[in-house]
């Protein structure tokens, strides 16, 4: 979708969504993955930052493993202050709007229009850089919807009261996969 609503943030957004390959023919259910920087994780001509290459990532895997992937683009110059939860210089935050969105709204959504496994330990979110920072703060957020977190080089620096934030909260029964560099 083009220009998907996010009622949260009185927004619109494009989200991509990758089906696994044999989708349509099958009645099979998977797990949902759901990325940040959307423009970046199919398609060279949309992204800013380099293609991640994750459709030929998952058309490589075995069909056994394979998930529905659902990329949301960022919002540009909303970047910043969309994956922050918390308000910095270089804004408001809206971290914590979009994070509900993601919750409420479009898993919500593509549980009821896709075969998904809707449990939380088949809900994954995944992101870099500010991505990153929304990934960890998402799952902080909603441990009984993401179980899982890829958290790639994260923007932990902008948002340092997250620290509170995590050491007053258990995180058990979710993993959080860092990769820094």
């Amino acid at each position: 979708d083009t220009a998907f609503y996010m009622p949260q943030l009185n927004r619109k957004r494009r989200i991509w969504i990758y089906l696994p390959e044999g989708y349509a023919l099958s009645k099979k259910t998977y797990p949902v993955l759901y990325m940040h920087d959307g423009q970046n994780l199919f398609d060279a001509l949309t992204s800013s930052y380099g293609e991640w290459g994750v459709d030929e990532l998952m058309d490589s895997v075995p069909a056994k493993k394979q998930w529905i992937i659902v990329g949301i683009d960022h919002g540009n110059n909303q970047r910043l202050t969309e994956y922050n939860p918390f308000d910095s210089k270089f804004g408001k935050a809206e971290g914590d709007a979009y994070a509900d969105f993601l919750a409420q709204t479009l898993k919500p959504y593509i549980d009821q229009r896709f075969r998904t496994k809707k449990e939380v330990a088949n809900t994954a979110i995944a992101g870099s850089s500010m991505g990153g920072l929304i990934s960890f703060y998402t799952e902080f957020k909603y441990p009984a919807i993401f179980s899982k977190a890829g958290v790639f080089s994260p923007s932990f620096w902008i948002a340092p009261q997250l620290f509170t934030a995590v050491q007053a909260q258990s995180t058990a029964g979710t993993a959080f996969f860092f990769v820094c560099g």
